[in-house]
């Protein structure tokens, strides 16, 4: 057989199997670090990883050409050496946007509803009347119209709120969103939200992208909702806004230090929901990867262009 393809991650037996059977002119291996021989890890050629190679495995696969990964964004896939060397990296855009979307919708209910103080005067039985919001009408800002960013404007003007967005590139605006920009739009998105959403690429290019005067920015009544890497906001401006209420509260699944140290204000902060990084987890996982690696595992081995190649300097 003419290629060799490490299956990196912890597969069931019967999807091994069935991805087995699924292609031919392969052989598929599957097996952790320790258990691969170093004349193995030197016939390989292509890799489907849910971890990033470290650069000393990286060095022990000269033949290595393609990696393949479970996300969408690749940036933390490109290491030194997988830059620096030939290898196409190509990702599994677009299986987290249905997760990510009903997430954040989740939490501007959440918020909007009261659920987090509801569920904290249930914990002490206090019968607490609280006041509501409706989202009807108010307006949601989503920052980064990928993807997940399209998938939550679509439901949220089904919910009849007023959707504006921004992206990286200009493109048509969907009919969906009221008015979409490009980063330039950003000042203006934030002073109308009442929610604002960060979905973008966790990537060096949006590490504090979120600066103080953009918070100082938003409506003391606006939340933040931010489900990008956790770089995308100084944790410590982050606290600051949010104890001296320069906006209502946030919900956060991202972190720049995961797990989220005891230690952090943020955990204190009544107008915070934390959550574990859990925002894009599916139970259908698998079945949403699989036929998107099947299907570049087909064009790699007649060697046809791949799908979802990532650029190396962008990162996704």
């Amino acid at each position: 057989m003419s290629h060799h393809v490490w299956i990196r991650l912890n597969l069931r037996e019967p999807e091994f199997i069935s991805l087995r059977e699924s292609v031919t002119g392969c052989e598929l291996w599957q097996g952790r670090d320790a258990e691969m021989s170093e004349q193995r890890l030197e016939r390989i050629d292509g890799v489907f990883t849910e971890e990033p190679l470290p650069d000393d495995l990286t060095a022990k696969m000269p033949n290595l050409k393609w990696l393949h990964v479970t996300r969408g964004g690749a940036n933390i896939y490109l290491t030194p050496t997988v830059k620096a060397r030939p290898i196409q990296v190509t990702g599994s855009k677009g299986i987290h946007g249905t997760a990510f979307s009903e997430f954040a919708l989740a939490c501007i209910l959440a918020v909007a509803k009261k659920l987090p103080e509801c569920l904290e005067a249930q914990k002490q039985r206090k019968w607490q009347k609280l006041a509501p919001m409706e989202i009807e009408g108010k307006t949601l800002g989503i920052v980064g119209l990928g993807i997940v960013g399209s998938e939550l404007a679509r439901k949220a003007k089904a919910f009849g709120m007023r959707v504006i967005a921004t992206k990286r590139v200009a493109t048509t605006k969907p009919g969906y969103v009221d008015d979409l920009g490009t980063p330039e739009f950003l000042p203006a998105l934030l002073r109308q939200s009442d929610f604002v959403v960060l979905s973008l690429a966790a990537i060096p290019s949006t590490n504090n992208i979120i600066g103080e005067n953009d918070l100082r920015a938003m409506k003391k009544s606006a939340y933040l909702i931010n489900l990008t890497g956790g770089r995308a906001i100084d944790e410590q401006l982050l606290v600051r806004a949010l104890k001296e209420k320069w906006i209502a509260g946030a919900a956060l699944d991202a972190f720049a230090r995961q797990p989220l140290p005891e230690d952090s204000e943020l955990w204190r902060l009544p107008n915070v929901i934390i959550s574990p990084r859990i925002g894009g987890l599916t139970a259908q996982k698998w079945s949403l990867l699989l036929p998107i690696f099947v299907d570049n595992l087909k064009r790699f081995i007649v060697g046809e262009p791949l799908h979802n190649v990532v650029d190396k300097e962008l990162g996704y």
